[in-house]
């Protein structure tokens, strides 16, 4: 026959608390997961209206070397005016006939905070863009993401697009060499660009929000996690 531990009231308080602790941050990162999955598919179809009501109010978005934009207001300058009025090609919401603009966001790794009202998470983002029969593209990079729970709903807080490459489907990533992007005059960002990177064919690793869990090292570890 099995012994039963002799606990205290206390002890069995804390098991349970614990318990508790572990159950909201698993139910959590499950929210977190479908919130960033969700605006991948958005994404894809150019649902900028979908978009924004993911972000809060005081966001900070940042997309490749397109620099910083602040606020939901100015996410959405971003959105709408700069990518809708690019490879997505739409006036106000949803993709035209003949764009692909296919976001594939994978590989998610997400830590909440000790608060339970902050998190961070790493993905990767795989991108088609077409415009049928005239043009395709490839693009890869990985995002760097900072969430925040309001009134009990997680939204993203900052978002920082890392671009890998974008090339040309003929030449692909093996021939092409990524273009660097820059600063829009028209629709000019809030701040520049929070880091000056090279894309492909150049080495770089964006900064990892986390250690790494068996070493301990923090060698690639942004120190603000604020700053993604």
């Amino acid at each position: 026959m099995t012994s039963i531990p002799d606990l205290s009231v206390q002890a069995l308080l804390a098991r349970v608390a614990e318990l508790e602790r572990r159950v909201q941050r698993a139910e959590d990162i499950e929210a977190i997961n479908k919130l960033t999955r969700m605006y991948g598919y958005y994404l894809d179809k150019a649902l900028w209206a979908e978009i924004l009501p993911l972000f809060t109010d005081d966001c900070s978005v940042e997309i490749s070397a397109l620099g910083v934009y602040l606020g939901k207001e100015r996410a959405a300058v971003l959105f709408r005016d700069i990518l809708g009025k690019g490879p997505a090609m739409s006036d106000e919401n949803g993709l035209v006939h003949g764009r692909l603009y296919n976001h594939l966001i994978v590989q998610g790794i997400v830590h909440v905070d000790a608060d339970g009202e902050n998190a961070s998470g790493r993905w990767r983002c795989f991108m088609q863009i077409a415009e049928f029969g005239v043009k395709a593209t490839w693009g890869e990079g990985p995002y760097e993401i900072r969430y925040r729970k309001e009134a009990g709903q997680w939204k993203i807080s900052r978002l920082h697009f890392y671009r890998t490459y974008h090339t040309p489907f003929e030449e692909g990533w093996a021939k092409a060499k990524s273009p660097e992007g820059g600063l829009r005059e028209r629709f000019a960002p809030d701040l520049p660009p929070s880091i000056d990177y090279q894309p492909y064919p150049a080495a770089f690793v964006p900064p990892f929000h986390y250690a790494n869990p068996v070493s301990g090292s923090s060698a690639y570890t942004r120190a603000d996690p604020e700053q993604v």
